[in-house]
């Protein structure tokens, strides 16, 4: 494997994408202290978090929310009527599409990301008032795009996945949630009829929090994530080698320390404006069932104490036996009468809590706004600094990124657009910040009726744009319709 590797070196330059040699400055990376910071400066995440340029911590609602706050699958949605309820999310887009892409800011155009595609993919479960889910979210460049049949064929694949369980509190209007953020990094070769073979993995993890204040019936939420730094150290195999410099090397990429994701810390704010509530009390299912149960055994047990009593009175036993008998009978039939009743009584709430949804009126505009603050990475430098092995430090300074986002109903019943800005900031000294604007839409597809376990349900074919000078992102998912 290493004699195999020591050939490929040579070849870098052709196997990396043809622009790499132009996309970076500085001297080549000759040294294994340094780390790769994983920051994103472009928001890429579910579509609809990414129409509302990334502006989602106050609102932290469904799977989407998983990335953005901790809390978001313990918030129940106006249209969750289960006491039990679950949620999936897959969603690709295509950032870099074109040659001109400057990704990461650093002002320069022309590094070419071939085959570069992200997408996420996650579900969340909810059961009462907890609430548990996982999403991750996945990069992956092609870095031999010029490379034959008859040559392996070599992937990188960054990954971040977020595994985090929230608890409403004081009703559902206070809620509070906590978990892990993991990052990792994966170079994979593969050679012609043979399975793959990892180069370099590198994977790490670390605790985020969160908290979302949502008063029933007020039009506002605020809210607040932390997340503390991720270092995915690398782990060596046999296909690492040590060059004439004496730095390891994978591929012909210097093995770094680590990949490093900064501390992060959100704050936000949501309005929604007209008659639709944004914060209307959730009926917990469990709770109002639990409920008319118990006023069916309190019944029953008023009508054994009657019974009790009844028997008490007669002093033949004879009499009291032959009525004993009379009343069980009795009993049994009123018992399977009161359980038929109390089902049908379920499936009436149930119906009136959908109703109770659907009756709402559908206009509104949510507003939401944020700041993100990303701490520094002081000895790291940038992917494509990475990939293209050519010294460019990235994350030095402490970065702030304001984020607007607004979204509504603009055909009732089936089409939801949103619109959004965000600022950008460099994570490179020197360079200035770049603005971004966001669009995106729900359209209302068909309905499906349901089949065996799968319940009925409307479908929505959703579209994302984000642009910004030297950035294109496009993207597309497909979902229930609410």
């Amino acid at each position: 494997m290493a004699a195999r590797l020591r050939w490929w070196l040579p070849c870098l330059g052709l196997l990396l994408p043809a622009s790499t040699a132009l996309a970076a400055t500085g001297d080549p990376i000759r040294t294994n202290s340094y780390d790769v910071e994983m920051v994103t400066g472009p928001v890429l995440a579910p579509l609809r978090v990414t129409g509302l340029s990334g502006a989602y911590t106050a609102y932290a609602e469904g799977v989407d929310g998983l990335p953005v706050n901790p809390v978001s699958p313990a918030v129940r949605a106006p249209y969750s009527v289960h006491e039990i309820d679950w949620d999936l999310a897959f969603s690709v887009s295509f950032p870099a599409t074109f040659g001109s892409t400057d990704f990461d800011n650093d002002g320069r155009s022309g590094f070419t990301y071939s085959d570069f595609i992200f997408y996420t993919l996650g579900g969340m479960l909810q059961i009462g008032p907890l609430g548990v889910g996982v999403l991750g979210d996945f990069q992956r460049y092609n870095l031999t795009p010029n490379a034959s049949s008859q040559t392996p064929q070599t992937a990188l694949t960054l990954g971040r996945i977020d595994l985090v369980g929230g608890w409403a509190l004081l009703d559902n209007q206070l809620i509070v949630g906590g978990g892990a953020r993991g990052a990792w990094l994966s170079t994979t070769s593969s050679p012609p009829n043979q399975s793959s073979q990892t180069l370099l993995s590198m994977v790490g993890f670390a605790p985020e929090a969160g908290v979302l204040i949502r008063p029933d019936y007020q039009p506002w939420r605020i809210g607040a994530t932390f997340k503390a730094a991720v270092d995915a150290p690398a782990r060596q195999d046999s296909a690492v080698i040590t060059d004439e410099f004496g730095v390891r090397r994978t591929f012909g990429l210097a093995i770094p320390q680590s990949v490093h994701l900064p501390w992060e810390m959100s704050t936000g704010f949501a309005i929604q404006l007209g008659p639709r509530p944004l914060n209307p009390h959730w009926i917990n299912p469990g709770v109002q069932e639990q409920q008319a149960r118990e006023r069916m055994l309190r019944a029953r047990q008023a009508r054994a104490d009657e019974q009790a009593a009844e028997l008490a009175a007669i002093k033949d036993d004879a009499v009291r036996a032959q009525r004993a008998d009379q009343l069980a009978r009795e009993q049994r039939y009123l018992d399977e009468e009161e359980e038929r009743q109390l089902d049908n009584l379920e499936d009436q709430m149930l119906a009136e809590r959908r109703a109770r949804y659907w009756n709402w009126p559908r206009e509104y505009i949510l507003v939401v706004a944020e700041a993100r603050v990303v701490g520094a990475s002081p000895s790291a430098v940038s992917l494509e600094s990475f990939l293209s092995q050519k010294e460019q430090r990235a994350g030095q300074r402490t970065t702030v990124e304001p984020k607007l986002g607004f979204e509504g109903e603009p055909v009732v019943g089936y089409l939801k657009t949103r619109f959004g800005t965000y600022l950008e900031p460099s994570r490179f000294a020197g360079h200035s910040a770049r603005q971004h604007f966001t669009f995106g839409f729900d359209v209302r597809a068909f309905e499906f009726k349901g089949w065996g376990f799968l319940a009925p349900a409307v479908y929505r074919v959703s579209g994302m744009a984000d642009l910004a000078p030297r950035y294109e992102n496009f993207g597309a998912s497909f979902g229930a319709w609410y």
